[in-house]
Parts: C-alpha cells; sequence; structure tokens
C-alpha cells in the first residue's frame, strides 16, 4: 500500500509539471525581434504608387466635404469613373443636343477634377459608357451598357474630352476606354468585337484631342482581353500606351500576369500597367460592418504593399474606394464614412505610408510571424509591422546605424484601440507615445506591442528634420516616359516622383541592364540643380556602360532637335546605344562635370535657335554591374557668377581677380559654396589656391 501510495504521487508530480509546460506558451508571449540598419539600402522602393478611386456614385457635397483630406496621404493619382449615359448622377459631363449638334456640360467635372488634380497630381479618367443620345435604349435604365449606335459621333465625344482635359492642365494623365467590359451585362452588353471596334474610334481620337495625353484600355473586370486588345492595337496602329484591370480579393497575381504576358507581345515598350481598381475584399466581406470597415484593414492595406512593390511596371494602383460609394450600392470600400465623413483605420494606413520616407531599408524580423517594411532619409527612419494572427505580440525593436544623435520618437498603432473609427468612434488621429530621446552608439531599442490584426508604426526623426515629400516646384511635367524592356521583378528599373521630381533607378539583379526614364516637361527655369546619392559600386562592363543625364530641346515645330549629357566620368562617346524618344540620336554636346550628384544644369545656355521651353530630361543607368542604386532630385537652381567673387587667402594677401571654379578640400566642384567657407579655387591663369570664400 506504501509503495502504491509512493507511485501515485511520482506520477502527480511529472502530470503537474506537464500541465505547467503546456500552460506556459499560453500565459506568456515570447519577444519578437525587429531589426533595422538605417543605412543599408535594399529594394524596392516605397514609392507613393498607391493612389485612390472614385466612383460617381458621389454627390458635390461629399467632394467639397472630401477631397481635400487627400492632403494628408501621399497619393500621386485619382481614378475616376465618368459614367456618361448615367445623366442622374452627379459629375457627368452631360452629353446633349443632336448629332448635328452636341452640346455639354462641364460644370460638376470640372470641379471634381481640379479638386482631385490639386492633391494627386495624376489624374486617370475612364471615358464611358454611352451618352444618352447614342443609346440604342434610352428609355431603359440599362441603355448606358449598349455599344454606341454612330461610332463617328462617339469618336468626335472622346475628343471633346480630350480636349477639355487639355484645356484644364491635366498633364501626365490617362484615359481608359470604358469600363470594364469584360463584366458582361454589368458594365456592357457587347461582345469583345464591339468593345474592340469602341477602342478603335475613341482612341486615336483622345490622341487628337490632346496629344500628349495616355490612351489604353480594357479596364477589365477578367485578364482575358488583355491580349486582344494588343493584337487588335498592333494590327490597326491604334495608339495603346497601357493595359489596365481590376482585382477584388487577395490574388492579383493573374491579372497582372496577364497583362505583362500581353505587354511582351507589344511593340512598345513604354507601355504600363496600371490597376485602376484594387481591394484586397470579396463581396462578402465588404459590406457595413465587415472587416474593410475596422481595424483590420489597415493591417490588410500593408500587406498587400511589399507584391505590388516589387513590380516596378506596374506603375499605378488605384485603391477602391475613396468615399464610400452612395445611393443604391451598399458596399463600404472607401477609405472615408460617405455619411459621417470619418477617416476610417484603412485612410489612417495610407497615411502612415505616406510618412515613409520611399528609399527602403534593410528590415530583418525573428522570433515570431510578423511581417514589415522599413525606410529612411538623412533625418528620418520609419518602421511598419503588422500582425495577421488574433494574438497581440510584444516586439523589441532594434534600430542599428542611425545617422544622427538625438531626435523625437513617435509610435503610433492602428488596431480595435487606437486609430480605428469603427471601434473607437473617434476620427482623431493619435500617436500612443512621443519623446525626445538620446541615441548611444548609433543604436536604439524599443520595446512595444503589436495587437492582435493590428499595425505598429514608428519615426524616429531630427527635430529639424524636412518633410519627406515636399512639392517641388520646378516646371509642368506634360509625360513620363518608362522604359520597359524586360517585363521581370528582377530587372533593373527606373522610377520619377512629379510632386517631388525626384528619379530613383536601380540595376536591380541584373548586370547587364538598362534602367531609364524620360521627362517631358515645360516651363523649366534657366539653371536646374541636381542633387543625388548613390549605393553600390559601378562597374564599366563595356563601352555602353554609362549613368548620366541628358536634355533634348524641342523647337517650335515640335521636333527635338539638340541634346546635351551631362556625366561625371562613365560615359564613353562611342556607345552604340541610342535613346527611343528625344532627338533618338547621339548628343550633340558631352559635358563631365566633376560629380554628377552636386551640378547644375544650365539650361538656357545650350538651347537651340526656335526652342519652345519643352525639354525631355532623361536619366540612364546603363551595364554597370547589379545592386547599384542611383537617386536624382531636380530642384530649381541659381546662376552662380564665379567671377565676381572675392577671395581672401589664408595668407592673408587680398586677391580679386576672377575665379573659374571652386572645390571643397575633397576635390569636389562645388555650385554653391557657403560664406566663410574653406575652399580651392582655380583662377583664370589655371593656377589654384586655398582660399576663404567671402562675398
Amino acid at each position: 500500500m506504501a509503495i502504491l501510495k509512493r507511485t501515485n504521487r511520482i506520477f502527480s508530480m511529472k502530470q503537474f509539471f506537464l500541465i505547467i509546460l503546456l500552460l506556459l506558451p499560453l500565459t506568456v508571449s515570447a519577444q519578437i525581434t525587429v531589426k533595422v540598419n538605417a543605412t543599408k539600402w535594399v529594394e524596392y522602393p516605397l514609392v507613393k504608387k498607391f493612389g485612390v478611386y472614385q466612383t460617381p456614385l458621389v454627390s458635390r457635397e461629399w467632394i467639397t466635404r472630401d477631397m481635400p483630406k487627400l492632403s494628408n496621404l501621399e497619393v500621386r493619382s485619382l481614378r475616376y469613373e465618368m459614367a456618361c449615359g448615367k445623366d442622374d448622377l452627379y459629375g457627368q459631363p452631360c452629353v446633349k443636343g443632336s448629332a448635328e449638334k452636341l452640346t455639354y456640360s462641364f460644370t460638376d467635372i470640372d470641379y471634381l477634377l481640379s479638386q482631385a488634380k490639386s492633391r494627386a497630381p495624376i489624374l486617370i479618367i475612364s471615358h464611358g459608357y454611352t451618352p444618352t443620345i447614342l443609346q440604342k435604349r434610352p428609355e431603359e435604365w440599362a441603355g448606358f451598357m449598349d455599344p454606341p449606335s454612330d461610332y463617328d459621333i462617339w469618336a468626335e465625344i472622346n475628343r471633346r474630352f480630350a480636349r477639355r482635359w487639355k484645356s484644364q492642365n491635366y498633364t501626365n494623365s490617362y484615359v481608359e476606354i470604358w469600363n470594364e467590359p469584360d463584366l458582361k451585362d454589368g458594365f456592357f452588353t457587347g461582345t469583345l468585337e464591339d468593345y474592340l471596334k469602341i477602342y478603335e474610334y475613341a482612341a486615336p481620337a483622345v490622341i487628337d484631342g490632346y496629344s500628349d495625353i495616355k490612351v489604353g484600355g480594357p479596364s477589365g473586370a477578367f485578364n482575358w482581353w488583355h491580349q486582344s486588345l494588343v493584337d487588335f492595337a498592333k494590327q490597326k496602329g491604334l495608339p495603346l500606351d497601357f493595359l489596365s484591370g481590376h482585382t477584388y480579393g487577395p490574388d492579383y497575381s493573374g491579372q497582372l500576369n496577364a497583362m505583362r504576358s500581353a505587354l511582351l507581345s507589344l511593340d512598345n515598350k513604354e507601355a504600363e500597367m496600371l490597376m485602376t481598381e484594387y481591394s484586397p475584399y470579396v463581396p462578402a466581406d465588404y459590406q457595413a460592418d465587415g472587416p474593410v470597415e475596422k481595424a483590420e484593414a489597415a493591417m490588410t492595406f500593408f500587406n498587400a504593399l511589399p507584391g505590388m512593390l516589387e513590380c516596378p511596371d506596374l506603375t499605378h494602383v488605384n485603391w477602391a474606394q475613396y468615399i464610400d460609394p452612395g445611393f443604391f450600392v451598399g458596399d463600404k470600400l472607401g477609405l472615408i464614412d460617405r455619411d459621417s465623413g470619418a477617416e476610417k483605420a484603412l485612410f489612417n494606413a495610407f497615411r502612415l505610408y505616406g510618412m515613409m520616407p520611399a528609399d527602403r531599408r534593410s528590415i530583418t524580423i525573428s522570433g515570431g510571424s510578423l511581417k514589415g517594411m522599413a525606410s529612411a532619409s538623412d533625418d528620418c527612419i520609419t518602421v511598419v509591422v503588422w500582425n495577421e494572427e488574433d494574438k497581440e505580440k510584444n516586439v523589441k525593436f532594434n534600430l542599428t546605424n542611425i545617422p544622427f544623435e538625438s531626435g523625437k520618437l513617435e509610435i503610433w498603432h492602428i488596431d480595435e484601440t487606437e486609430n480605428s473609427w469603427y471601434e473607437t468612434r473617434t476620427t482623431k488621429f493619435v500617436t500612443s507615445r512621443s519623446e525626445q530621446v538620446s541615441i548611444s552608439n548609433r543604436t536604439l531599442d524599443i520595446d512595444d506591442v503589436v495587437r492582435n490584426k493590428g499595425v505598429c508604426f514608428i519615426r524616429l526623426q531630427t527635430d529639424d528634420a524636412k518633410k519627406p515629400f515636399s512639392k517641388v516646384n520646378l516646371g509642368t511635367v506634360v509625360r513620363t516616359h518608362q522604359w520597359f524592356p524586360k517585363r521581370t521583378n528582377n530587372a533593373s528599373y527606373a522610377l520619377f516622383d512629379p510632386k517631388t521630381w525626384t528619379v530613383r533607378m536601380s540595376s536591380n539583379q541584373e548586370t547587364y541592364g538598362r534602367a531609364l526614364i524620360g521627362i517631358e516637361a515645360e516651363k523649366l527655369p534657366d539653371y536646374i540643380y541636381v542633387s543625388g546619392k548613390k549605393s553600390g559600386v559601378i562597374y564599366k562592363k563595356n563601352k555602353n556602360s554609362a549613368l548620366y543625364i541628358r536634355v533634348d530641346y524641342q523647337n517650335e515645330s515640335g521636333e527635338y532637335t539638340h541634346s546635351v549629357l551631362y556625366h561625371s566620368g562613365t560615359y564613353n562617346e562611342t556607345r552604340t546605344a541610342l535613346l527611343p524618344w528625344g532627338t533618338q540620336r547621339h548628343p550633340d554636346e558631352v559635358i563631365e562635370v566633376p560629380d554628377i550628384n552636386d551640378f547644375t544644369i544650365e539650361l538656357a545656355a545650350h538651347k537651340p535657335d526656335n526652342f519652345n521651353r519643352r525639354v525631355m530630361l532623361t536619366c540612364e543607368m546603363n551595364e554597370i554591374g547589379n545592386g547599384v542604386k542611383q537617386n536624382f532630385q531636380f530642384t530649381k537652381g541659381t546662376q552662380t557668377d564665379i567671377g565676381s567673387i572675392n577671395a581672401d587667402l589664408q595668407s592673408d594677401v587680398l586677391y580679386g581677380g576672377e575665379i573659374k571654379e571652386i572645390y571643397n578640400l575633397s576635390g569636389q566642384r562645388i555650385s554653391h559654396p557657403q560664406t566663410n567657407e574653406i575652399c580651392v579655387i582655380r583662377l583664370s591663369d589655371g593656377t589654384t589656391r586655398k582660399v576663404y570664400l567671402r562675398y
């Protein structure tokens, strides 16, 4: 009996420890470590290509109330579906009259698009559907979905619309022909052949009305019609600047793959891909009180970004939707609640992403299943992590290689307790932590949490940090020209931000790749200052290896006739590679500057006769090895009249002669010297002297 009791006691002790071990993971959350290297650049940059889509199911009151809120988001595009033929909806041009005399009312749509354009520099305007005067059954509500009864009038209407966009100065923008024609009886009752005929008449008319605008389609709900549109455009010689498609649901790969595949057969390496409606939610989830309204929508937003950022040839993604659609539609996909104007968790997710500098930094997450991204500039570091699980996570953030010694630390959360209007019923955007911190050994550790299906966002910046996306008023961007010789995620690429006038180029994983972008612009100043940054090592692989900036000048006849190329050693004048735009020949002038990351383009000094003030500003990085990144920013420069500068020599002998060039003590040429800066000057006789500049 005694032995039996002893045995039972031993068994009970084992059972006790087993229970403790089983319960331990449920009561103690293991800490996750998020390590960020603030100076290590990685792919892909956090560019602000995520815009919004606005349906015509709105009112002028909502537009007045909510369009100004776009200023809180770093969006670059807004897509608007005009919905002609539904003349009872707000913002329609309301084409009326007769075939002999068409009349238009642009009052409402001018107001809507002008409100959007002032806050999103790029407009994507959907030209559809069939106007009432061209409907085959105008007595029925569904008549707008029918193919137009007269294609010549349809072409003239598209031409007139395009002329309007030109008169309103909607530069660097896009026109889609129709909306979801492949959604049978949703927005179109015709066949594929009917749509191709609609495109055949509309696309050339749009270009005739506004030659600088980009035109494309099919704005597909599915991915069936992309190849057919490409084949038809090639056969008929039609303009096709982009393919566009829509995806609702988490998997957008089918739509992207179909567009890419079709574009590979198009004889236009400038053609882009646009996802003009996107939401990771399926219809069951975007009803009122569904996930799209709640805090978890912010997590879902961030979860969708990395894959789309890995596709540089996907130039715009328009999130569906901006303001909740009204009237008879019951979905709540918007960033803004239609009834109250409240900014939802999804709006705040856009806001946080807009606060992240574009240049991405290395991030390593260990010990858990969180996901995240990091980015930095010289004076700001941001980190965002999100939690897909229904369990709170403890996190230690370890920021390393911080380039400053003190700053302001701020932390935001989006979850059921903070910054989600649905749960909290407050629209106030609040930080959970804000304090001044000192940084020791270029490292800072931060302990925090990421709640279930929530987001945690950290920003560390200097007290005098600049806004990462301050608007640069340099000139008018008429049209961007991108180049996609290979449509794969590992290919070289070049991107342009029209708000900040910044070009980002990368050789990515290609040793012999070509990153190329052209910015067609007007009304530029006579002096353009170029500042840049580079990461990686440049190798001159062959005579085509190059890193340069080029300016092509257009004459009054609209022809590019003269070009000037600037480089600082990575260029060979015997190269064979030519540009697909501008003069399409080798440069007329080649100027080597001491530092391509710090020089001034003297635009007026090289202009040809009959210059019409339009230029093509091209940046190229070609066949220089993989893993190289190069940024250029263009801002207004000033003429530095070096010859009038006086200088005191260190030997106290006054010199008042002509100074040809100024260098800093590291040997770099200076375009904008500081007062009393110690520099090296090169005089008119070729000699150099070390001086204190005084001017």
